[in-house]
């Protein structure tokens, strides 16, 4: 008996590729590297399945309304490279970023689309999450007592001697993560009817906000706030009167840390907020310079042509810290005007997705969407998180499983209302 036969016979590539994906899913927000190994790994047998079977694309319809824009800014992304300032690096950027970023949508949509498949996918990152945001309280509490100016500004902030950073190495990337996990756990709750799942999700909520707040990331406390808004006005009512008591609790428990850092949000007197008014001045001149863009990864290198002092020469800007301005910036207005039509559509989408009489998994991802693409643009006003590649990834593995649930859902009626 060969080895070959020894195996069961639903043992096949295309259950591995999903077992592979389900470990990635879990993995990268914990460790970037092993999720980019894991990746490199699926695009390998990826391409044995697909000599095997003879099959690439995958079985999902994508409506046409978002895949002829969405092949529009994948394909304008790439030719923007040969008029960014280094083609050669924003060429070698564009070609690791985007290929982890769309490899990562492709193989949501061939491995992860089915109904059950899905489910777990999304019970698996709910874990990973929680794991992250009980690791960022235990650190902040027990982990290194004194972090580097480089995420405090000590002079404005005397009183605060630490951010949760956990697994991502940085606190508003943090803050981000918590702000879509938060999105997701409250839309995922909304239409369940209670049962040990709404009490997992609760617990990974609390753990989720309880860490957002030891982020100190001002732009994502106000995103925060604009998620529980669209959970409790568009979700589930009932959330209005715990919302706002929880949220006088943690005002009155934590004042003396918080109060500073969140009136700081209505002044341009510390360095964090003041650069980023600066920023904005930066990048609408280069807008307006550049309307077709200075190609994907070129901000950084067009950026000291348009520092105007800001910032000391030697530091390298990567970003303008705020995702309509970037994505104007690099990719040109055409450029914006596709990414901002695709996530209409997409927000569309969510929108007859919750409506449809289906599974109230489905439709709560659906709810989480909408509020998590609340929270993305909230924060993006404030920070161009979506630079970050673990945030980048989880994205477009997102929007691949929205794309897959309004597939498979497509024939559903209607909830009447």
């Amino acid at each position: 008996m060969t080895h070959r036969q020894m195996l069961p016979e639903s043992w096949n590539l295309n259950q591995i590729l999903y077992g592979m994906l389900t470990l990635y899913m879990f993995v990268l927000p914990i460790h970037l590297n092993t999720a980019i190994g894991l990746f490199a790994v699926m695009l390998i047998l990826n391409l044995v399945n697909t000599f095997k079977t003879r099959q690439f694309w995958p079985d999902v319809t994508i409506p046409k309304k978002v895949s002829r824009p969405l092949w529009a800014l994948f394909l304008l992304s790439g030719l923007s490279v040969i008029w960014s300032p280094e083609p050669f690096l924003c060429g070698y950027n564009w070609f690791c970023v985007v290929g982890l970023e769309a490899g990562s949508f492709y193989l949501m949509l061939r491995y992860g689309s089915t109904g059950r498949r899905s489910l777990f996918l999304v019970k698996v990152f709910m874990i990973s999450a929680g794991f992250v945001a009980f690791y960022g309280i235990w650190q902040y509490f027990f982990g290194v007592p004194f972090q580097d100016i480089e995420w405090i500004d000590h002079s404005a902030f005397p009183l605060m001697t630490r951010r949760a950073v956990s697994t991502l190495e940085n606190p508003n990337i943090l803050a981000s993560f918590l702000v879509m996990t938060v999105a997701y756990s409250e839309g995922l709750f909304a239409p369940l009817k209670g049962g040990k799942r709404r009490v997992s999700l609760v617990v990974i909520f609390l753990a989720a906000t309880g860490c957002l707040m030891l982020t100190f990331s001002r732009g994502n406390w106000i995103a925060f706030f604009f998620v529980l808004f669209v959970f409790a006005g568009a979700f589930y009512h009932k959330a209005f009167l715990p919302f706002i008591g929880g949220g006088l609790g943690v005002l009155y428990l934590g004042w003396d840390h918080l109060a500073n850092r969140i009136m700081s949000i209505f002044s341009i007197e510390d360095t964090s907020a003041e650069l980023r008014v600066m920023y904005l001045d930066s990048a609408t001149d280069m807008i307006k310079e550049h309307p077709f863009g200075v190609g994907w990864y070129g901000y950084q290198f067009v950026f000291p042509d348009y520092n105007f002092g800001y910032v000391d020469p030697e530091v390298i800007m990567y970003h303008s810290h705020n995702i309509l301005t970037n994505v104007a910036a690099e990719l040109g207005l055409i450029g914006l005007a596709l990414f901002l039509y695709i996530m209409w559509q997409l927000l569309k989408m969510a929108r007859e997705i919750r409506h449809r009489r289906t599974a109230d998994w489905v439709r709560g991802m659906a709810c989480g969407y909408i509020a998590s693409l609340v929270g993305i643009f909230v924060a993006g006003m404030t920070d161009y998180t979506l630079f970050n590649i673990q945030l980048g990834i989880f994205f477009w593995l997102f929007n691949a499983m929205l794309i897959a649930l309004d597939s498979l859902t497509q024939d559903a009626e209607p909830i009447d209302e």
